[in-house]
């Protein structure tokens, strides 16, 4: 620990009250003390002189230990006065005990130092000089302010002496320091105390100790890089293989024989629950637990020390009773080596002996049985392997209380539970018991009437409890780590081949289950603070508690069957690679990008979070494209497909077809409009002729693009085989026809909008000539002239006018015809006249009686009311619809219309309100929305707001007037008080009262006058119900016109904006260099769709020459023109070069109107992993390594291209659906894995799978496991990334489809580990599919040179030779590559999410090996010119003059 010297001078004289308290002479009061503020609250009484010192023994005994002290040479210059005696020989070593209240710099070199007496006295206060080191510092620091002082259990404290010596050569020479001899010194030793640890509770701080790292810097652990999963596989427990296998019994009742390795790894889990000796000790363990070193305090006393717990103690018992090592371990052998039959052999070598069982908490019944708790894809499994591996071990399977209270009682359920060898259960089942694990503490105040069932799991004291596939535990905070906490138990196991699955938090979810004292607790943050701070205690718990092997470790104790890996490049179709490209591109648009990967702009940033986010989504999109187009969410969006059939090829290629039209058409809007916009600006600076140069150019356009979309609804019509004029007159307008050739009516509708709207500005521009006196004399021929084509155009634009209205104007005029028929037919609801009653009723029913007549009365107006407002919302619903009457536009229709509409509205919502009132009158009913409907109305109406708020306010006052009193009642209750006065008086009648009899014939003629009353006025009412949606219908259908109408209006509104020469010149240049790139990208969208059509043609003439029309070559790769001819690109880029026109049709091209094609040999190739040594080749970093892939026979790839399908899906599905029917022939009885991170591109297959009758099941499938593991019929099993698949056992598969590359490889081999374990005795093949050009040849670049970077290092850390097997250097790679993942963050969130691209390789995986574009040099293009003129002119004296068309 740390001990240091330093010398202090002062040039002032030694001050008195120091040399008295040397010489034990009384203290002078008058010496300056501290404020008040600043000394201790708490008086002390002085009792004498030799208050002062304080025997040294009372902090330096055995409680205390010097964690830092440092001898303080204060030297005074001057001599004491004379006065002073001096101090004796024997007095000279006399420590006196003081404080050291403060020791602070101020300046470099000079510090400020108060000493005082332990009662507060002040001895010495002055700014002395010296030369002090940083850690020295540090400890003064700390010595004058403890942390003690705010303990109370005085963990640490600080201790000051002072001696005198004379200065003499004896002081000077134990100093240290050379001295004048006038000189006056005294010695000041300053201590840090520190308890003397007898357990933990004396720490003075874990996990984070700055006190313990200064003062103790020599056992300070060494500072190391961030925590990875490495830290934790490097200094697991792996048992020497010296070739003699360890003294293990033979197990009778297992029916397989162990391989040496898992020999070791039984005696090493025997070991740890303590049934045998250590059959060796790991290596290079520190003879001390729990990061305790030894070393010497600061007084020389050997002691040991902890920087991780605190702590400090002379008793070397103490770290070894300060915790206890838990009974088990974590058994993490790599996947596919045999946990499970290791495990099931620990089972039957050591059952349960009571003479080694703990004490049972809380007279919990015992159990010999060992409770497993695995994820439920493997509860199945692991039933089995019981079965199969150890026949004798009884098994149980608990589903939880839930499930289990309804087969038997509780007792029962105990009682199965404990006469078991084996009790299985899942995590899903830990979690459901988080409410039955524990019971309540809580007292209530009332018994509850039944006791609260609890779990079997918590209440019964287990053997020996196993976490398989422990990483599911986490960090220990789920509900289920919860509940396994809780568990009681002798003995508890992790088993884990990935027991790292996030972080090193998951590490303590294993410690926290385990309930490894000291470390599980405390919170994780200390956890945390061990990993990353203290590796040396890191190091020190997982070497005795956790034991691995790899394969590679193993290699010479198994021999798994050799496994092939074989990489299939598939080529995209012409269409698929035309897809491919346009989302490539939009991806290289939206992030800025050229599509080499070069930056549009000079500020791009690489590293904004904006763009690496749209990079990483591209990227997705990319890799799910290449897997099929409808893979992703965005994709399906893109293609407009829901959940219906799965699109094939040629499917997809119309939908790209039709989205390339749609792209057209907008752009060619667009461009019009703008064009349009133009026009108009040049007209308002008074350019008319300027003006109508451009609208006329515009119309031709839009009358072109009119008759291109009137073809196309026509053959879309004859293709759904019907006329337009039977659509026409068709009543049910929203048929299934109808909508489907709805999308190219839309088109056609925005077409001929354009076209009005350009007719429209021709025909002005017309008239502004015409009107120009300046230019034309109104009697000239050119006058007449422009008249004649004005009116011409004008009445071109009213026709197309009525033909974008015509399908409004129909629909209005249905609903209008039929309120008119009506009318013209008297047909409208007759509300029943009420003729009065013609007498008053009995001396008993006089009052109904006149209740009833002032009801007919309100009915009468009501029905009076009802007629005129019907009758005036009729005569607004016929009102003739503008267009009809041949009148000119005026611009403010459809506010002329809405100031009717809103009249209809008031006039329907009052006849809405005034017949529920009626109905409210008959039958006693409220109508609670129309009164809630008219309280808002009003109350807007009254703001001003709303539909004619005046009409509003005077059609309810009138309805206010028309609605009966509370009191008056309704028809249907006048009808009951009748029939109960009726009951009354035929007793009176038949007690022979002649006047009962004669009241009682007067309510029988009223009871039949009121129901006929009720009757036909509620069928009045259903009817005028009727009447009013008709008016509704018809009323929107006409404010639907009147919108469509304004809509024709605005879009011919004059431009009314007033601009300068310079601002309006600023808008034309702008319009017209947006208009140039318009074109461009028409241009460019027309060319893509020529291409795609004549892929389409491609498809259904296969046989079609692709010949050059210029040099009649055939070429592979060509240009097609977007007029439908096509070149070898030599060819077209010397014609283009010098006509600048088609050479067949001579039509101008620009560089946009060309496509290029392909015709390249659409070529399957397969590389499998070399198994012998490989050739050499060099990689990226200089070095050399070994070459992974060599070729595969050439007949296997035609086998299975000649596989026919009956269908196609893609390249990727088809190949893979033809190679698992190629595997049927073949291999009959092989069954493979198919694997995707896509969970959706697995539906996809399944699809796919479904119609090529390929049977398959899958991870997320009822039963999928068990039916893969026992149905013959079930060929393939599907995997995706997110599935819990961990500890499964799928050996009876030995083909692995992995459908795409990952750049963590780790993923995949997690499904390759399924299949290449032991219990696998075939060959297994793995392979890998990949589209060429594309982003996942990037990502297997990157991949490969991973893998071979860690072959590399694996070779450096085993020492292993150049001739070392290559199946071993693959899994060593492989076995580095899981262990240095993080496997839970290598996925993303959400559900079309794949693996987690770092932002480093984003750039790389979307442009790295992209191919570029073919560059010529101008002398290679003169030699090519010469070659062809010279064969052009050849070619023509032997054709005789042939033309370019005939050829």
């Amino acid at each position: 620990m740390r001990h240091s010297s330093i010398q202090l001078r002062s040039d002032e004289q030694v001050p008195e009250n120091l040399v008295a308290l040397l010489d034990g002479r009384n203290l002078s009061s008058s010496e300056p003390s501290e404020p008040e503020s600043e000394r201790s609250k708490k008086r002390r009484k002085l009792t004498g002189p030799n208050t002062s010192q304080t025997p040294l023994h009372s902090y330096d005994s055995n409680d205390y230990l010097t964690l830092a002290r440092v001898d303080i040479y204060l030297a005074f210059r001057k001599s004491p006065s004379e006065s002073y005696p001096s101090p004796s020989p024997d007095e000279n070593d006399k420590e006196h005990q003081v404080r050291l209240e403060r020791f602070a710099e101020r300046t470099d070199g000079e510090y400020s130092c108060r000493i005082t007496t332990v009662h507060g006295l002040a001895l010495f206060d002055e700014v002395i000089r010296s030369s002090i080191d940083p850690q020295t510092l540090e400890v003064l620091q700390i010595a004058t302010n403890p942390p003690s002082r705010r303990q109370p259990k005085k963990t640490l404290r600080s201790n000051c002496t002072l001696s005198k010596s004379l200065g003499f050569d004896r002081g000077a020479k134990r100093s240290g320091f050379e001295l004048d001899a006038r000189d006056y010194t005294l010695d000041l030793c300053v201590r840090i105390l520190v308890r003397n640890a007898r357990s933990l509770s004396d720490s003075i701080g874990i996990s984070r100790n700055d006190i313990l790292d200064i003062c103790a810097p020599e056992s300070l652990p060494e500072k190391t890089d961030s925590w990875s999963p490495r830290d934790f596989y490097d200094n697991v427990h792996v048992p020497k293989s010296d070739g003699v296998a360890p003294d293990v019994p033979s197990i009778e009742q297992l029916q397989c024989e162990l391989y040496p390795f898992q020999k070791r790894a039984v005696q090493w889990l025997l070991w740890r629950e303590g049934a045998v000796e250590a059959h060796e000790s790991p290596e290079e363990l520190p003879k001390l637990p729990h990061g305790f070193v030894h070393t010497t305090d600061g007084d020389g006393r050997q002691c040991l020390v902890s920087h991780f717990w605190g702590m400090v103690t002379t008793d070397d018992l103490v770290p070894v009773h300060m915790g206890s090592e838990p009974k088990g371990g974590i058994l993490a052998e790599e996947t596919g080596l045999g946990k499970t039959v290791e495990l099931v052999a620990l089972l039957l070598l050591n059952p349960v002996n009571p003479a080694r069982q703990s004490p049972s908490p809380k007279e919990l019944p015992r159990c010999s049985a060992t409770l497993i708790i695995t994820p439920p894809a493997i509860l199945q499994q692991w039933k089995n392997e019981l079965q199969g591996l150890a026949p004798s071990l009884s098994v149980f399977v608990y589903e939880g209380l839930r499930v289990e209270a309804g087969k038997s009682d509780h007792e029962a359920l105990m009682l199965r539970c404990t006469q078991h060898d084996v009790v299985l259960t899942t995590y899903n089942v830990l979690t459901r018991e988080i409410h039955y694990a524990e019971t309540p503490d809580r007292s209530l105040r009332h018994q509850k009437r039944y006791e609260k069932r609890l779990s079997p799991l918590t209440h019964i004291y287990w053997w020996r409890v196993v976490l398989d596939e422990a990483q599911m535990v986490e960090s220990g905070v789920s509900n289920a780590a919860k509940v396994a906490k809780l568990i009681p138990r002798d003995i508890a196991w992790c088993v884990s081949g990935t027991p790292v699955k996030k972080d090193a938090r998951d590490l303590f979810g294993l410690v926290d289950f385990l309930c490894y004292k000291p470390y599980c607790d405390f919170p994780t943050h200390v956890w945390e603070s061990l990993v990353t701070r203290h590796r040396n205690v890191f190091k020190q718990i997982f070497r005795t508690l956790a034991l691995r092997h790899t394969k590679d470790q193993i290699k010479d104790d198994i021999r798994l069957p050799p496994q092939r890996r074989v990489v299939v490049t598939v080529p995209f179709t012409q269409i698929e690679e035309q897809h491919y490209s346009t989302i490539f591109g939009q991806m290289a648009e939206d992030c800025g990008l050229n599509l080499d990967g070069t930056p549009r702009i000079d500020d791009w940033n690489s590293n904004s979070p904006a763009t690496v986010e749209k990079m990483r989504s591209w990227l997705i999109r990319l890799r799910q494209t290449c897997l099929h187009p409808e893979v992703g969410a965005r994709n399906r969006r893109a293609l407009g497909s829901g959940k219906g059939p799965l699109r094939t090829v040629g499917e997809v290629l119309e939908v790209m077809i039709e989205q390339n039209d749609i792209a057209v058409r907008l752009e060619e809007r667009t461009l019009l409009l703008s064009q349009a916009r133009r026009g108009q600006i040049l007209e308002h600076a008074e350019q008319s002729e300027k003006a109508l140069e451009i609208w006329s150019h515009t119309l031709e356009d839009a009358e072109s693009i009119v008759h291109d979309c009137r073809g196309q609804l026509k053959a879309e019509i004859d293709r759904l085989s019907m006329t337009e004029e039977a659509m026409e007159k068709s009543d049910e307008m929203e048929s299934a026809t109808v909508i489907r050739t709805g999308p190219h009516r839309q088109r056609l509708r925005a077409a001929i909008e354009i076209e009005h709207m350009c007719t429209f500005f021709v025909a002005n521009a017309y008239y502004q000539l015409k009107t120009d006196e300046t230019r034309i004399k109104p009697e000239s021929e050119e006058f007449s002239e422009l008249q004649r084509k004005e009116e011409m155009t004008y009445e071109r634009a009213k026709i197309l006018r009525k033909e974008l209205l015509r399908e409004a104007h129909t629909k209005a005029e249905m609903l209008m015809s039929r309120v008119n028929e009506k009318v013209n037919a008297k047909s409208l609801v007759n509300i029943p006249e009420i003729s009065p009653l013609k007498n008053r009723g009995g001396i008993e029913s006089r009052s109904i009686f006149e209740r009833l007549e002032s009801m007919i009365a309100i009915m009468q107006n009501q029905a009076k009311q009802i007629n005129e407002w019907r009758e005036k919302t009729i005569q607004l619903l016929l009102l003739t619809l503008v267009d009809e009457e041949e009148a000119d536009l005026q611009g403010d229709e459809y506010e002329t219309s809405t100031k009717r509409q809103d009249e209809v509205y008031v006039y329907v919502d009052a006849l809405k309100a005034l017949i529920a009132d009626r109905h409210d009158v008959l039958t006693g009913q409220d109508n609670e929305l129309i009164k809630h409907e008219m309280s808002v109305a009003s109350k807007q109406a009254k703001e001003g707001k709303g539909h004619s708020p005046e009409l509003l306010l005077k059609l309810l006052s009138t309805r206010n007037r028309l609605k009966p009193a509370k009191d008056v009642g309704s028809v249907r209750g006048m009808i009951t008080e009748l029939r109960e006065l009726k009951t009354t008086l035929r007793g009176a009648t038949e007690k022979g009262s002649s006047r009962a009899a004669a009241e009682l014939l007067l309510i029988n003629v009223a009871l039949q006058y009121l129901h006929q009353i009720s009757a036909g006025q509620t069928k009045a009412v259903a009817g005028l119900d009727q009447e009013i949606e008709l008016f509704k219908d018809t009323m929107n259908l006409r404010l639907d016109y009147y919108r469509q109408l304004q809509h024709i209006s605005d879009t011919v509104a004059p431009y009314e904006e007033d601009l300068s020469e310079e601002a309006r010149n600023g808008i034309l240049l702008d319009k017209k260099a947006s208009e140039s790139r318009t074109k461009a990208r028409i241009a460019m969208l027309k060319s893509k769709g020529r291409y795609l059509v004549h892929l389409r043609d491609e498809a259904t003439n296969v046989e079609s020459q692709r010949l050059c029309i210029i040099c009649q070559q055939p070429f592979e790769v060509g240009i097609l023109t977007s007029c439908g001819h096509s070149y070898c690109v030599e060819c077209v880029r010397l014609w283009w070069g010098s006509h600048r026109n088609c050479p067949t049709c001579k039509k101008h091209l620009t560089r946009n109107d060309f496509h290029q094609i392909t015709y390249k040999p659409q070529q399957l190739s397969m590389q499998e992993e070399a198994q012998e040594k490989e050739t050499e080749v060099r990689v990226a970093n200089g070095m050399e390594e070994s070459a992974i892939y060599s070729g595969i026979r050439d007949t296997v790839l035609h086998q299975i291209k000649n596989i026919d399908l009956g269908g196609s899906f893609g390249t990727k599905i088809d190949t893979i659906a033809r190679h698992i029917l190629w595997i049927r022939e073949h291999d009959p009885g092989a069954k493979s894995i198919v694997f995707s991170q896509y969970r959706d591109f697995l539906d996809v297959l399944a699809r796919a799978f479904t119609q090529f009758r390929i049977d398959f099941t899958g991870i997320d499938r009822k039963d999928g496991v068990q039916k893969f593991m026992t149905d013959p019929s079930k060929e393939c099993f599907f995997l995706h990334a997110k599935a819990s698949s961990s500890g499964l056992n799928l050996v009876n598969a030995t083909h692995v489809f992995l459908c795409e590359p990952l750049i963590n490889t780790a993923i995949e081999l997690q499904a390759i580990a399924r299949v290449h374990r032991i219990g696998q005795h075939q060959v297994t093949t793995v392979w890998m599919y990949i589209v060429e050009d594309t982003v996942e040849k990037s990502i297997y670049d990157i991949s490969v040179t991973r893998r071979l970077a860690h072959m590399g290092r694996s070779r450096a850390k085993t020492g292993r030779s150049e001739e070392a097997n290559l199946e071993h250097k693959i899994d060593a790679a492989n076995t580095m590559e899981l262990e240095e993942s993080l496997l839970g963050n290598l996925l993303a969130k959400g559900s079309s999410s794949g693996e987690v691209v770092g932002k480093e390789d984003l750039w790389k995986c979307l442009f790295r090996g992209r191919p570029g574009h073919t560059q010529y040099s101008p002398e290679a293009e003169g030699a090519v010119a010469r070659h062809l003129g010279g064969t052009a002119a050849e070619a023509r004296l032997n054709l005789d003059g042939q033309s370019w068309n005939s050829v």
